[in-house]
């Protein structure tokens, strides 16, 4: 029951953050919270809820949160080959990743629908996603419920 209290506190407070800084996603670091414990349930809940809630208050078609989770996913898959996943390098790597995801992720869908791509905002969007992240991650985990991490000695 607190795992779920937390996890829809936290997603208010991601809705409540995107509503100030629209075009980031202050989602994303809470799952990779999940990836790194390894909490595969919550990780498909998280998901299959925040691609729901994503793609259905935007304006574009349905697809942005399958192909924003879905990189976000390769891109951690990726970097625990090479990165230590709590390590700053990695997370920073992964915000710039992010980044540049999200400004693809809208030129490709705003291209398929006919309209206009607002580069300079989507570039802003994407440098804005990729700060956010890395310190948006910290303050998370800082304030995850010690009683909801999972065993950390397989990470």
């Amino acid at each position: 029951m607190l795992e779920t209290g937390w996890w829809v506190l936290f997603t208010l407070a991601g809705i409540w953050a995107q509503y100030f800084v629209p075009g980031v996603d202050f989602f994303a670091p809470g799952l990779v919270i999940a990836l790194q414990r390894r909490q595969w349930t919550v990780v498909a809940w998280l998901i299959a809820f925040w691609v729901l809630l994503l793609d259905g208050s935007g304006n574009l078609a349905f697809g942005y949160g399958l192909g924003w989770y879905g990189g976000l996913l390769l891109f951690f898959s990726v970097g625990q080959w090479l990165f230590e996943v709590r390590s700053l390098s990695f997370l920073c790597l992964l915000g710039l990743g992010l980044g540049g995801l999200h400004v693809i992720l809208i030129y490709a869908l705003t291209s398929l629908q006919d309209l206009a791509f607002p580069l300079e905002r989507v570039v802003l969007e994407g440098v804005l996603q990729a700060v956010v992240f890395p310190v948006e991650w910290a303050v998370v985990n800082r304030f995850y419920p010690e009683r909801l991490h999972g065993d950390e000695r397989s990470l």
